[in-house]
């Protein structure tokens, strides 16, 4: 027996047959591109958003963090991984 109302959800998913429960924490604020975020995780392990926490921090009562975005998209080809970001972007040129 399903325990959440399909209606509310909408035509997203094919063939429900039940839901998982899976806990989500908040980790921050976190300064990122000169503004203060806040971070959900969802995670079963227990040490994970307290320890990216005390992460996030450092970060801002250092000089923050300054993302960019390269490229939007979803991939289900294989992942490489390299030694560093700057090698990553030089080969992604």
């Amino acid at each position: 027996m399903l325990r959440h109302n399909l209606v509310s959800i909408g035509a997203n998913c094919k063939i429900v047959v039940d839901y998982v429960p899976l806990p989500v924490g908040m980790v921050g604020p976190l300064t990122l591109n000169g503004q203060s975020v806040y971070i959900p995780m969802a995670t079963m392990e227990g040490c994970l958003v307290p320890s990216t926490n005390r992460r996030c921090k450092a970060i801002t009562q250092g000089s923050g963090a300054t993302s960019v975005i390269l490229q939007d998209g979803i991939t289900r080809a294989p992942c490489v991984g390299m030694n560093s970001a700057k090698e990553a972007a030089e080969l992604k040129l």
